[in-house]
């Protein structure tokens, strides 16, 4: 009878162990190569595949197996990470890279589209007319003094300048701090703030601007979670917000905004442009 019931654990466990748990390697990905006057481009490696004639893609979904007694441990799914190369013949090297922290535990059938993605060729001259008029949302600080821009174009992972900074201020903001003048009541003091400033501006031909300025504070998490066990509710200051409209002159690699913009000193040098980024960097002349 033991004997029996040992063979029977023993089958059990062994089951168990050589049972696997499919994890999620890469999503099934989908999307267009353009360059830049929006045509497509094929023959253009993007990982393992080559873009058809239209420019689309298809790379596979790719999934692993683990064994399922040691993933009951962990008590979570797996991190996912991947990166695919963009190349072709005359434009610049581009990737697609991707991170989810419980990403990998995502069921058979995950799927990314990246809808389009625009390559620069090597060497190839912006003409800042052909871009500088479109919708743009700049980060910046509170003086104004460097603006990052996007359009409407702009995907993370499809940086012109691949620069992990520059993604993360159109994120996250440049953040300055800003002391509160204000008390919620008797029992608190003023505290310091996180303030992001988003601009968001269209650019004319004929020469006019219209844009909403925003500011949004942000309190500390020590703070808020007292306030919320105290009160029962959050605590927030309420954004500022500004519509502004006027006139500017666009001149080689500077843009002049009129008052308007900003009370004073609203020459901006343009220190980067492309069809989908742009970096102002305001100027004392």
């Amino acid at each position: 009878m033991y004997k029996k019931l040992f063979f029977i654990f023993l089958i059990v466990s062994v089951s168990l162990l050589s049972a696997c748990i499919s994890r999620l390697a890469r999503p099934a990905i989908t999307g267009t190569i353009q360059d830049y006057q929006n045509k497509p481009v094929a023959g253009c490696k993007v990982g393992e595949t080559m873009t058809d004639a239209n420019g689309q893609f298809y790379l596979k979904e790719i999934r692993y197996n683990k064994f399922f007694i040691p993933e009951m441990f962990y008590m979570e799914a797996p991190p996912l990470h991947y990166m695919e190369k963009i190349e072709k013949e005359g434009f610049l090297n581009y990737s697609i890279e991707a991170f989810h922290r419980f990403g990998g535990g995502q069921s058979k059938g995950a799927t990314a589209n990246l809808d389009t993605i625009y390559i620069k060729r090597i060497n190839e001259v912006i003409k800042v007319e052909d871009f500088i008029y479109s919708n743009w949302k700049f980060a910046a600080n509170k003086n104004l003094d460097t603006l990052y821009g996007t359009n409407t174009n702009f995907r993370p992972y499809n940086s012109v300048t691949n620069s992990r900074d520059f993604v993360q201020k159109m994120d996250y903001g440049l953040d300055y701090k800003f002391r509160s003048a204000k008390k919620p009541d008797t029992t608190w003091s003023a505290e310091s703030y996180d303030l992001k400033t988003t601009y968001f501006v269209s650019l004319h031909s004929n020469g006019t601007y219209r844009g909403k300025k925003i500011g949004k504070y942000q309190n500390p998490w020590k703070h808020r979670r007292e306030y919320d066990r105290t009160y029962r509710e959050s605590y927030s200051i309420a954004d500022d917000s500004l519509n502004t409209s006027g006139k500017f002159k666009f001149s080689k690699d500077k843009i002049v905004f009129d008052e308007a913009f900003n009370r004073s000193k609203n020459t901006y040098k343009i220190d980067s442009i492309d069809r989908d980024i742009i970096i102002l960097t305001r100027s004392n002349n």
